[in-house]
């Protein structure tokens, strides 16, 4: 499992990514274990967070949290928040078993930013490049 952060340039960007990592799922390209939105409004003097926003995550977490003491760590939350700015939001995902080169495809066209994440410097590195290609208008389909 790996817990990757996603910053969006709207507090509405992470909502419309939660509904399509839930259709990635339900296609088996990604495992959604849980996900954190965190936005924060022009008007909020900090940013809020929804922990568990996806039922599967909510109900998976929990479960997970019981038997293994997993889910998403409360450091990452605290390190993301601190890197966000008002009119922003963010999505972190604990994720397994993603097909990376088709979610970044799926994402294509959205704005988004790898924030933070526990995966090695290489996976990063892939990671980053798999949403680079996918983002520019030369990418094949």
């Amino acid at each position: 499992m790996s817990t990757t952060a996603w910053r969006f340039s709207g507090t509405e960007g992470a909502d419309a990514a939660v509904l399509r990592l839930k259709q990635l799922d339900g296609q088996d390209l990604i495992d959604v274990q849980d996900v954190t939105v965190i936005r924060w409004p022009h008007y909020a003097t900090a940013p809020q967070a929804q922990e568990h926003v996806t039922e599967e995550g909510s109900k998976a977490s929990s479960f997970a949290k019981k038997l293994t003491k997993t889910g998403i760590d409360s450091s990452m939350l605290d390190s993301v928040k601190g890197d966000m700015t008002p009119g922003t939001s963010a999505l972190v995902l604990l994720s397994a078993d993603a097909a990376i080169d088709t979610v970044a495809q799926a994402f294509e066209g959205h704005a988004m930013e790898l924030m933070r994440s526990d995966l090695s410097v290489q996976q990063e590195d892939r990671l980053r490049a798999a949403f680079a290609d996918a983002g520019s208008p030369n990418a094949d389909h």
